[in-house]
């Protein structure tokens, strides 16, 4: 038997997890001492019960509460940059982000730029963290989707419009992670059946992809594994009726495992390119997520097939008396199948223009993400699987299409 080799986990937020918890908000908010705290949303949010009553919850506990809800799908550098100089223009001592990741990764970054000082552009795409010094904000998180994990994770990810191609950039550091995470399945109720959609398979990929990638770990290993069980067997329910409770129960915590497995191993191919698109073409990660997702799960499968055969296992496909190959592949027919019942656009369908591929792989290989794939990858290898995600190979070759050489 051999030897585990050795590994960190870390997790430092609290996780307050069931159906109401949202409504412990103003109890959080004494807890931490806050005099003035802001919340972070985005501008379709701020309008929802779920913020009407936070609003309502302030106001019987006589505690003044200022809202910025300028965020945008992917948030930009700009609207980091805009509500950190509010907050310090408010005397904000705490950030309170409900919605999407969006919204979450603005109040991460926004939170550290009160504290640390400076603009985000001096903080962005440090992989080695040395800039972040001082703790950022306290944040409370209330995700309103299950899909991005980020309600508990220590990385963000903003848009830099510095540069005409908008590339996707990473903030992380243990000093911006939440302080509290209030993980509510009735916050996620409203969420409509698009967004359900690309949300789950966002919270899918942080999964599969940090199943496989170089940095995976046992603890994480098992986190992934049952959050890929609890997707797999709940997204389609709770895109075809949200008010399935138990879906909208067993899809939160499925994601929350993913956000846990991505915060401490990481993701891959599937992640790079679908930060390139988001970056240039301003298309819903989620959504990004889905496009690549067959092709990249292909790429990788001769790396480690063995984990593909795992994978396809807990989305309950059939692999006895299959080779190793045969089982492995089973676990891309399931991520396709679903891609179908969820009627996912394709690359072709968002916009995406064959003369960007060059751009868009070189874009994807400069992700920090793309050194933990578990099979190396060169600008041409992502301009091939941008090729074949732009035919859409698998959705309509369907059965007949057997994958590009794994050679």
């Amino acid at each position: 038997m051999k030897r585990i080799e050795p590994f960190s986990f870390f997790v430092p937020t609290r996780i307050e997890y069931g159906a109401g918890k949202a409504s412990q908000l103003s109890d959080e908010v004494k807890k931490l001492n806050s005099k003035r705290p802001i919340i972070v949303t985005g501008k379709t949010t701020v309008k929802s019960e779920l913020v009407n009553k936070i609003k309502e919850q302030f106001k019987a506990n006589n505690i003044k509460l200022d809202i910025f809800s300028e965020v945008e799908s992917n948030p930009r550098d700009t609207t980091v940059n805009k509500l950190a100089d509010l907050a310090k223009q408010q005397g904000n001592d705490l950030m309170i982000a409900v919605g999407g990741g969006s919204s979450m990764d603005t109040a991460k970054c926004a939170g550290m730029l009160v504290t640390n000082g400076r603009g985000i552009h001096d903080y962005i795409e440090d992989y080695e963290l040395k800039d972040i010094k001082k703790q950022a904000l306290p944040l409370i998180t209330i995700p309103t989707t299950a899909g991005t994990g980020s309600e508990i994770s220590f990385w963000a990810v903003v848009t830099d419009t510095r540069e005409a191609k908008h590339m996707k950039r990473c903030v992380g550091s243990k000093l911006i992670c939440p302080t509290v995470a209030l993980v509510d399945p009735l916050a996620t109720v409203s969420m409509p059946p698009r967004l359900t959609a690309y949300t789950g398979l966002d919270a899918l990929s942080h999964a599969i992809e940090g199943y496989v990638c170089l940095v995976a770990e046992p603890i994480t290993d098992a986190l992934a594994l049952s959050a890929i069980k609890l997707i797999a067997d709940n997204l389609t329910a709770a895109v075809a009726n949200g008010d399935n409770i138990e879906a909208r129960d067993h899809m939160l915590l499925g994601n929350l495992m993913a956000g846990i497995v991505v915060g401490n191993a990481d993701c891959g191919v599937i992640h790079c390119l679908g930060h390139a698109i988001g970056g240039l073409y301003d298309v819903h990660h989620g959504l990004a997520m889905g496009i690549f997702f067959p092709y990249g799960m292909e790429y990788n499968l001769v790396a480690c097939p063995e984990k593909f055969v795992d994978i396809a296992k807990a989305m309950g496909e059939n692999v006895s008396e299959l080779s190793l190959m045969e089982a492995a592949r089973k676990s891309i027919e399931a991520v396709v199948n679903l891609l179908r019942m969820l009627r996912i656009p394709t690359l072709k369908g968002v916009g995406a223009k064959v003369q960007d591929f060059k751009k868009l792989a070189e874009m994807a290989m400069a992700d920090l993400t793309c050194e933990a794939n578990p099979r190396k990858m060169t600008v041409e290898d992502m301009e091939e699987i941008l090729k074949d995600a732009y035919q859409d190979k698998f959705r309509i070759a369907g059965d007949s299409y057997k994958g590009r050489s794994l050679g």
